[in-house]
């Protein structure tokens, strides 16, 4: 037999108990940790990380025992990680996957399948396919839509500007992109979207040769949502100074606020000036299964692309995403053939055909695994479940004398800030940098701390603090006590500055 038959999974009877040891070990490691789980994070020290990486991280010339390497993945990995599925974890937009998703990232890894042909993942092309058919019917989309699974946010924003940038350049200057490059007018693209976007918007069209100056910022009203007076101005002035605007993209649930553009106004000023209209619904996209506020992307067909992340409020592990096209021949705008992949002349789906990616994990198993079992139903209720939670917080923090509420929750973000007594009246700049420090010293305290994992966020030169209440298991009550905590941390550090301030004035 064959040595190294253990270390594979194979027909071979001592590769699959090697397999099924590994994994049974492993899943030890995690739940025996989970069980014990007190708060999201354990803190340690650059300096202790550095230490442990040194003696952990090394290439050894001989295998050691599994149960050494597994217990020190224990120590390492597991003791010293954020534990995002920790109701206690809400700063950034990272959620908890579904046991369901987790079970079906087991057999993605055992097939190790890629994606990007039919012949190397036959049932898994057209499961893909189905799912993203199942979420265009969600969209309302016509029957020309198609789409397909990508690594996240960041690719579907450049797979949009990129399509939309090749169609204007085909439909206006008669010009393939693909094949002979950009035309000299391209220099006069315009993209238009909030000063609230994703900056992939910004980092699309420096990488797609448009620069970073050819993205037009539109001002928010007081919601945090694109003005779309201010959009019109803006592209009135730029068609007056020889710009072509092409693409405006509509950002469906903003990182900082969860807010949500006004996608009929901004597709009725779009289909008007010819502009392809983009929806960055990375966040948001997951309110199509809400059982209370789907009507809020009641206007998502409306766009020519739609960006979804489903390893944010889908609850699926990292990574997993969607592209979405109203019709499916913009894809022809990035479509390669090589003899030995996906010749022209075959009649199979190759998936490829719709993406940037050639090789392509199973992704969409995950999601398809995930509403097998949880239901469209209880999925919603969690959707909502996470609004309601987030919504009685802020009604909390703005009964707060000593808190600032800067947005009320649209979906589950919530911006905020300790608000201490003015100290510096003479002197706002001052002033300014005393309650940025105060509130930059609460994030950090109680994430080393590792109760509360808050993150920061800037807002008209103010440091604030945001919640990111993607997780179900969050509770008020908890977030009463977690955010009294807050309170408490803010009161003593601005004892401390007062003592400071009075001692200073004494001297």
């Amino acid at each position: 037999m064959n040595s190294f038959n253990k270390w594979f999974l194979s027909t071979a009877s001592n590769g699959v108990e090697n397999y099924h040891k590994f994994m049974t070990e492993a899943v030890k490691v995690v739940s025996t940790h989970y069980r014990d789980l007190e708060k999201p994070y354990q803190h340690i020290e650059i300096e202790e990380i550095q230490n442990k990486i040194e003696a952990y991280v090394t290439f050894e010339e001989k295998g050691k025992s599994p149960d050494a390497v597994l217990a020190s993945l224990q120590d390492l990995v597991m003791k010293h990680s954020l534990h995002i599925s920790h109701p206690g974890a809400m700063a950034h937009l990272h959620c908890p996957p579904l046991i369901p998703a987790l079970a079906a990232e087991v057999i993605i890894t055992a097939l190790n399948q890629s994606m990007d042909s039919w012949d190397q993942s036959p049932i898994a092309t057209y499961i893909e396919d189905g799912v993203t058919q199942e979420v265009i019917k969600e969209i309302d989309y016509p029957n020309t839509a198609s789409g397909v699974f990508t690594s996240g946010g960041t690719q579907s924003n450049y797979m949009a500007l990129l399509l939309a940038r090749n169609e204007y350049c085909a439909k206006n200057f008669l010009i393939n992109v693909s094949k002979q490059g950009l035309p000299i007018e391209a220099k006069k693209l315009r993209i238009f979207c909030s000063e609230k976007a994703h900056f992939t918007v910004q980092q699309s069209a420096a990488q797609l040769g448009l620069g970073m100056d050819s993205v037009v910022s539109i001002k928010t009203n007081e919601n945090y949502e694109m003005c779309t007076d201010d959009l019109y101005e803006e592209i009135e002035k730029a068609k007056q100074q020889g710009y072509l605007p092409f693409a405006v993209v509509a950002t469906i649930g903003t990182t900082d606020f969860g807010s949500i553009d006004p996608l009929d106004e901004i597709s009725k000023l779009a289909e008007r000036e010819g502009m392809w209209l983009h929806a960055d619904a990375a966040y948001g996209g997951a309110l199509l299964f809400s059982n209370t506020y789907r009507h809020l992307l009641s206007d998502l067909k409306k766009a020519d692309s739609i960006t979804m992340d489903f390893h944010k409020w889908f609850y699926q592990p990292v990574s997993c995403g969607a592209f979405f096209v109203k019709n499916s021949s913009m894809f022809e705008h990035i479509q390669l053939y090589a003899d030995y992949l996906n010749p022209e002349e075959d009649q199979q789906l190759h998936l490829v055909d719709r993406s940037i990616q050639t090789t392509k994990r199973f992704d969409a198993l995950k999601v398809w695994l995930t509403f097998q079992v949880v239901g469209k139903q209880e999925f919603g209720n969690m959707i909502d479940y996470t609004i309601k939670t987030a919504k009685q917080t802020a009604a909390f923090l703005q009964n707060q004398i000593n808190i600032e509420v800067l947005n009320n929750p649209v979906m589950n973000a919530i911006v905020f800030r300790y608000q201490p007594k003015v100290i510096y009246k003479d002197n706002q700049k001052q002033q300014l940098l005393y309650e940025n420090t105060i509130n930059q010293s609460i994030q950090q305290l109680l994430y080393e701390q590792g109760n509360l994992i808050m993150a920061k966020t800037k807002y008209q030169e103010k440091v604030y603090l945001k919640l990111t209440m993607l997780n179900p298991l969050i509770t008020f009550d908890e977030m009463v006590k977690r955010l009294n905590e807050v309170i408490i941390v803010g009161q003593k550090l601005e004892q401390e500055e007062e003592q400071l301030h009075e001692c200073s004035s004494f001297s």
